[in-house]
């Protein structure tokens, strides 16, 4: 087997033992640091999607496939965008109830 498969089953078992050697704290801010490095770097993928679409759109020279393109690059950035702003909302919101106070 390669080394390279190995890796997966080691990182999947630290992940799932994670819990119970470290403290309840630790544990949220290990999520809260993931899921802020996760909207970060979806907010800057949004911002060149949205500057490729917008370049597309522009550009397009009265040729409607690249308008579509355009327009369908743009929305699902929108989308996308959106459900991640949501997650961040929910476990937020989530965390928020599983903390002590």
């Amino acid at each position: 087997m390669k080394k390279q498969y190995l890796i997966i089953p080691i990182v999947l078992a630290g992940i799932i033992f994670v819990p119970f050697l470290a403290s309840a704290d630790a544990v949220t801010d290990m999520i809260a640091n993931i899921t802020n490095w996760i909207v970060t770097i979806s907010i800057g993928l949004a911002t060149l999607m949205y500057i490729v679409g917008g370049f597309l759109w522009m550009s397009d020279a009265g040729n409607t496939e690249r308008v579509k393109t355009a327009k369908s690059i743009i929305m699902s950035t929108t989308i996308g965008l959106i459900v991640i702003l949501m997650a961040q909302g929910i476990i937020s919101i989530v965390s928020g109830f599983v903390t002590p106070k």
